[in-house]
């Protein structure tokens, strides 16, 4: 679990200007409110947040990289998403039910975080705060029915080679790769068999290869490019849209 929880009633350094840029629109007794409650969670790596974990908290990214991830019964982990800074976390405990993800801090990640009924209870009495939630939901779905469009009429190789080169400084090191090999089928959608035979296959054609237990070094760029390019007929939503966050691949 994360670290550095301040005593109640203790506003965390930085909470307020980061609750206040957040919610612009919310009054200011609600930008109190949130300050107030805040618990401040500061990891270098390892899990921020269990899947399913009880009693359920709501958080939201201040800076660092961070990976959600499912687990399955026996233990195995998959990383399902790469996300930054501006994202909210748990909210589908809102509703009252379990979270759908646990968060692993893959850089250094800072976060704000509330217990669920507290912080459904400070939304209940704000409807700019209500209005923010409902945009990142329809963005959130957005992204989900792009995702499934990419899946439906993309190709297996066009998915991992657009993952590659989205998030190209999480895969490509020849030492420590924030992301290894393992989680790349997962994150694009592919069967491991699949992934692996791809990546063979790129090896094979001298556009990456394969280093040590988890690493990749790009060779070709202008070719992984290529088998990329049909994901342009699906763009992602637009990020200048309400209830957009940050992913990932766009932080410096």
């Amino acid at each position: 679990m994360g670290t550095a929880r301040p005593p109640r009633g203790r506003t965390p350094s930085g909470a307020i200007d980061a609750i206040q840029t957040t919610w612009p629109t919310a009054s200011a007794e609600t930008h109190a409110r949130l300050a107030g409650a805040a618990s401040i969670i500061e990891q270098t790596h390892g899990t921020i947040m269990d899947e399913a974990e009880r009693p359920s908290r709501v958080g939201l990214v201040l800076q660092g990289t961070f990976a959600a991830t499912w687990g399955a019964p026996d233990g195995r982990l998959a990383y399902v998403g790469l996300y930054g800074p501006v994202q909210l976390v748990g909210l589908a405990t809102l509703s009252g039910g379990p979270n759908v993800v646990g968060i692993d801090a893959l850089t250094a990640v800072t976060m704000l975080a509330w217990p669920t009924a507290e912080f459904r209870d400070i939304v209940r009495s704000d409807p700019a705060l209500a209005l923010d939630l409902l945009d990142r939901a329809i963005y959130g779905l957005h992204g989900l029915t792009r995702l499934h469009k990419l899946r439906t009429f993309t190709t297996a190789a066009s998915r991992l080679a657009g993952l590659l080169l989205g998030y190209e400084r999480f895969f490509f090191s020849r030492d420590a790769p924030l992301v290894g090999r393992r989680h790349i089928a997962a994150l694009a959608g592919v069967t491991p068999e699949m992934a692996r035979r791809i990546l063979h296959r790129w090896e094979d054609a001298e556009i990456l290869r394969r280093v040590g237990q988890t690493g990749l070094e790009l060779l070709d760029r202008r070719a992984l490019e290529a088998e990329a390019a049909p994901l342009a007929d699906f763009p992602p939503p637009d990020i200048a849209i309400p209830g957009a966050w940050s992913v990932a691949g766009s932080e410096a």
